[in-house]
């Protein structure tokens, strides 16, 4: 099972998906992060350096991404269009375009090789995760109409899981840790991203395309599904792996 874990930066998604890693080693199921699943698979899992780690991934990933071309060129050709549009730097630019980019080579490699029963948690190098890449800026947001058109350019994990925080919450740990992409010296910039990306996400989740294998966790640890009918069997392993 591929799980998308979504949300604005500062929602916990890297806490709760380790959280549901050390669960599935207690249950004695397979439950993988996405850069350790690809990891593991390339036979590469014994480098423990995080920074070596990152770039064999992003190495990875980019083969991959362009053995897939053809298949993502619409999506490829709008990624392109909004990340050059976007407002900063080229610097800035580029580095959103290929942050989306490699998630398309994280996103093969996981369907490929994730054998039935296992569970690969992608936190922040999820596909849709992208929308907080191309559409959540500190100098302006982006057209919302457009994330339909994104999601109608990806394919979807098996369940997408949206860890939903309020928005006082997001700004207040932000604040605290910092972000590269927001300056460290003005507050109300922090307050304009976090209120982007929670609007992005919330739009997100509003796609019929979506809602199909959704489930919302809130804050509380509560969880909601858009559609209970069709991912019965996944919300329930998906409970029980935050529970245990």
């Amino acid at each position: 099972m591929h799980i998308e874990i979504i949300g604005s930066t500062s929602a916990g998604k890297t806490t709760l998906a380790r959280k549901m890693v050390f669960s599935g080693m207690n249950k004695g199921e397979f439950v993988s992060l996405s850069d350790d699943f690809v990891l593991e698979k390339s036979h590469l899992g014994w480098v423990r350096n995080d920074f070596l780690q990152r770039r064999i991934v992003e190495i990875i990933a980019l083969v991959i991404c362009l053995n897939h071309l053809n298949e993502y060129k619409d999506f490829l050709r709008f990624v392109f269009h909004e990340g050059k549009s976007s407002p900063g730097s080229w610097i800035y630019k580029v580095n959103r375009m290929r942050n989306v980019i490699r998630k398309i080579g994280v996103f093969e490699f996981i369907s490929k090789r994730a054998a039935y029963g296992q569970v690969v948690l992608a936190d922040n190098e999820g596909l849709l995760q992208g929308v907080h890449n191309l559409f959540v800026h500190q100098n302006g947001g982006s057209d919302l109409t457009k994330i339909s058109r994104y999601v109608d350019l990806v394919p979807l994990p098996d369940v997408v899981l949206y860890l939903q925080q309020d928005e006082d919450v997001l700004v207040s740990r932000t604040l605290e840790r910092g972000h590269a992409r927001i300056k460290a010296d003005a507050p109300e910039n922090v307050v304009n991203f976090i209120h982007q990306a929670v609007k992005v996400f919330n739009e997100l989740a509003q796609i019929p395309k979506v809602q199909e294998r959704l489930i919302i966790v809130d804050d509380g640890m509560n969880f909601t599904s858009q559609d209970e009918g069709a991912i019965t069997n996944e919300f329930n392993r998906v409970v029980n792996l935050v529970h245990s």
